[in-house]
């Protein structure tokens, strides 16, 4: 249980502070960015089987993938879910959106908790309709204060949230799904880099080159890392751990980005870490039920 909390920490603690790796790559396009995250991240996760001596695992779970039409289908819109999460999170950094990055993952749990009540019936306590309620309270406050719709901070979480939702009866290994996800839209990013970039490799610096380069690394740590921690401690443990991502995000989105943070908007971010609050007490007192009624 410690060693997948601390995994857990590990994994949430690099997904926060990557905001300031995918800055560093804030004068590229973002959609080159993007592409060339795709290539590393494929070629990271190929020498990853090879170095580690798991072809034949990789081998064995594509072939059993083709022949699973369902669950190829669920992988190839999973592929493209993630694809626009990546990208959109790319855009935001780039362009001064950082805090409203960070609004997106603090939405994402209580939206995955309602695409369960919507398409797996699972039944609301009371501290997960007043979180969810506060949640959107606090999304339109923002929304009228900042006096646009608030689209970065909600794509994000319908995007992860869905993906996460679509690959829940999936089987792949966490290693395998990541190659072939980015295996998928490998063909796209392709077209787009030979007809449609408007750099090539040799307008980039040394620097960025090297950051690009390891993009997929980076990349791939936080989620081999969560796919570990999910090994050793249950889901519901390690969910509660994940509100480090969001905000260690918007502490450098403030702090670092020197991004603008009225003071009214604190009335919209605070509905929101109350309804975190809601929903982590009502977890917990129905982890204590479960307790009780398991002993």
């Amino acid at each position: 249980m410690k060693k997948g909390l601390l995994l857990a920490v590990g994994s949430y603690v690099s997904w926060g502070f990557l905001s300031i790796f995918w800055k560093f790559l804030g004068d590229i396009d973002s959609y080159e960015v993007f592409a060339y995250r795709i290539v590393s991240t494929l070629i990271t996760m190929g020498l990853y089987f090879v170095l580690f001596g798991r072809l034949g695992k990789l081998k064995g779970e594509l072939t059993t993938l083709v022949h699973n039409k369902r669950e190829l289908t669920s992988m190839i819109l999973a592929s493209f879910l993630i694809s626009i999460n990546w990208i959109v999170y790319i855009y935001a950094i780039a362009h001064g959106e950082a805090t409203a990055a960070s609004l997106g993952y603090y939405i994402n749990p209580l939206f995955s908790v309602l695409l369960a009540v919507v398409f797996l019936k699972e039944k609301l306590n009371n501290f997960t309709k007043v979180s969810i309620l506060l949640a959107l309270s606090g999304v339109a406050i923002l929304a009228i204060q900042g006096g646009k719709f608030p689209i970065i901070a909600l794509i994000l979480p319908l995007s992860f949230g869905t993906y996460g939702f679509i690959k829940k009866n999936v089987t792949l290994s966490s290693e395998v799904a990541m190659f072939v996800e980015t295996l998928v839209v490998m063909p796209f990013i392709l077209v787009f880099l030979m007809f449609f970039a408007k750099h090539s490799v040799v307008d980039y610096s040394l620097k960025q080159l090297i950051l690009l380069a390891v993009s997929g690394i980076v990349t791939a740590i936080p989620l081999l890392l969560f796919a570990e921690a999910l090994k050793c401690a249950p889901l519901n443990v390690v969910g509660f751990v994940q509100y480090l991502n969001p905000t260690i995000q918007l502490a450098i989105a403030i702090f670092i980005f020197h991004e603008p943070f009225k003071f009214e908007n604190l009335y919209g971010f605070m509905a929101i870490w109350v309804a975190i609050l809601v929903f982590i007490i009502g977890q917990l007192i129905l982890l204590k039920r479960m307790k009780r009624y398991h002993a």
